[in-house]
C-alpha cells in the first residue's frame, strides 16, 4: 500500500492505511492484504475422488467485506454442493479479471463493476452474468454549505477515474441536468481524491467507507450515495459473471453453483450471519473483527435474493428491459466516451449476455 508525506497523525495518511471496505471499481480495486494477492485456493466439490470431477476456477475480490465466493470457500457444507474442485483465485481488478476470463484462466468472476464488464462484452470476452450481487456503496462528500445539487456548479468533483463509481456520478449529473455545468476530475485511487478534498482543492469527493467516515469528521455531509443514484437508473452493480463456453458446455454446474450462491447470500443476510462473516476472514486475508464490522456496515447494499428476478428478467419478462441490461445500455456510452470501446453494442447484444435462466431456477427451488 502507498504511504503519503504526510505526518502519521494526518487524517488523511490513517485513511490511507486504514483498508477500504471494498474498492468497487472498474479500474482499480486494491486487496486489502497484499499477502493473499495471487494465492489459489482448493475447495473439494462433492466426496466423489478429484479426478472425476472438472475443475472450477473462481476469481473474487479480497478486501474487507465478505461475500457469497468467501462464504462457500469457507463453508465445507456449501462447497460440497458444487460438483467440482473449485479453485479460489484471489483478483484485484475486475479489468485484468475478465482479461484472465477472456484468456480461459477463469471460468467464473464474482463482484465485477459495469464499466469492465461491458467492455469485455463489447471487445469479444463472451461472458454471460448470470446473478447481481450487490451495488455500490459510495457517498457524494460535500461541505456543509452545500445542500442542493446546482450549488456545484462551476465547481469539482472528484472520483476514481473510469471506474464504476465514475459512471454513477456522470449519470447523476445527467439526472440533475448538470452534465457540462459540473467539473470531474478522475483520479487514480478514491484515497487521492479524499486528499484532494482535505487540502481544498476539489468541492466534493465520491468516496466510500473509511474515507468516507475520515471527511464527515473533517466537515463533509453526504449529498447523494450510490443508492439514491441507483434509483435513478444509474447503478453501480457488482455481478456474477460465467463464461458462456461453460454455460453451453456444462449447463448442471452453473446451476449447482447459482443455486449455492443463493445460499451463501441467503447466509450472508441471516441470523448467524456473523459466523459467516469471521469465517470468511481467512480468503478475505483480514482479521476476523474487522470482516465483521465491515460486512455489517455494506450489508445493506447486497440485493435480496427476492429482487433477482426483476433485476435480471425485467418485470414484463423481456431481459432486455430489465434494470441490468438498461444500466449497461447507459454504461456502453460512458464506456465508449472513456475510451474503453470504439463502437456501443446494440441492446439485444448486451441483453443476450445476461441469462436470469439459472437465477429463476434457484429461486424456484430446482435445485438437487
Amino acid at each position: 500500500m502507498t504511504r503519503s508525506n504526510s505526518t502519521p497523525d494526518s487524517p488523511i495518511t490513517a485513511a490511507k492505511q486504514a483498508p477500504r471496505l471494498r474498492a468497487r471499481s472498474g479500474r482499480c480495486r486494491r486487496a486489502a492484504l497484499a499477502a493473499v494477492a495471487g494465492v489459489a485456493m482448493t475447495t473439494a466439490g462433492l466426496a466423489a475422488p478429484a479426478s472425476a470431477q472438472p475443475t472450477l476456477t473462481v476469481g473474487y475480490f479480497t478486501g474487507l467485506i465478505a461475500e457469497p465466493e468467501t462464504v462457500i470457500g469457507s463453508t465445507p457444507s456449501l462447497a460440497k454442493d458444487i460438483p467440482a474442485n473449485i479453485k479460489w483465485v484471489p483478483i484485484t481488478a475486475g479489468v485484468t479479471a475478465l482479461a484472465e476470463v477472456s484468456a480461459g484462466a477463469l471460468d467464473v468472476v464474482a463482484g465485477v463493476g459495469n464499466p469492465p464488464t461491458v467492455a469485455a462484452i463489447s471487445n469479444g470476452t463472451n461472458v454471460d452474468v448470470v446473478w447481481d450481487q450487490s451495488l455500490d456503496s459510495d457517498s457524494l462528500i460535500v461541505p456543509k454549505s452545500i445542500t442542493q445539487p446546482d450549488q456545484l456548479i462551476g465547481k469539482t468533483i472528484g472520483d476514481l477515474e473510469g471506474s464504476s463509481e465514475d459512471y454513477e456520478v456522470h449519470g447523476w449529473l445527467t439526472s440533475e441536468h448538470l452534465t457540462g455545468k459540473v467539473t470531474i476530475i478522475g483520479f487514480q485511487s478514491e484515497q487521492a481524491a479524499a486528499a484532494a478534498w482535505l487540502a481544498g482543492k476539489i468541492t466534493a469527493a465520491y468516496v466510500q467507507g473509511v474515507l468516507e467516515i475520515t471527511l464527515t469528521e473533517h466537515g463533509g455531509v453526504p449529498l447523494t450515495n450510490a443508492k439514491k443514484i441507483a434509483a435513478l437508473g444509474y447503478p453501480g452493480l457488482n455481478v456474477l459473471a460465467v463464461t458462456h463456453k461453460l454455460v453451453v458446455s456444462d449447463p448442471s454446474l452453473v446451476q449447482a453453483y447459482v443455486c449455492t450462491e443463493l445460499k451463501a447470500t441467503n447466509d450472508l443476510l441471516g441470523p448467524d450471519q456473523d459466523t459467516y462473516f469471521r469465517a470468511s476472514a481467512g480468503l478475505l486475508g483480514v482479521a476476523p473483527n474487522q470482516a465483521v464490522q465491515a460486512t455489517k456496515e455494506y450489508i445493506s447494499y447486497y440485493f435480496l435474493p427476492s429482487q433477482e428476478k426483476a433485476e435480471l428478467e425485467g418485470a414484463n419478462g423481456s431481459i432486455q428491459s430489465s434494470p441490468t441490461v438498461q444500466a449497461y445500455i447507459k454504461t456502453a456510452t460512458f464506456d465508449k466516451a472513456q475510451g474503453r470501446i470504439t463502437s456501443v453494442p446494440s441492446a439485444s447484444t448486451l441483453a443476450s449476455h445476461v441469462d436470469p435462466t439459472f437465477a429463476l431456477n434457484a429461486l424456484s427451488g430446482h435445485c438437487s
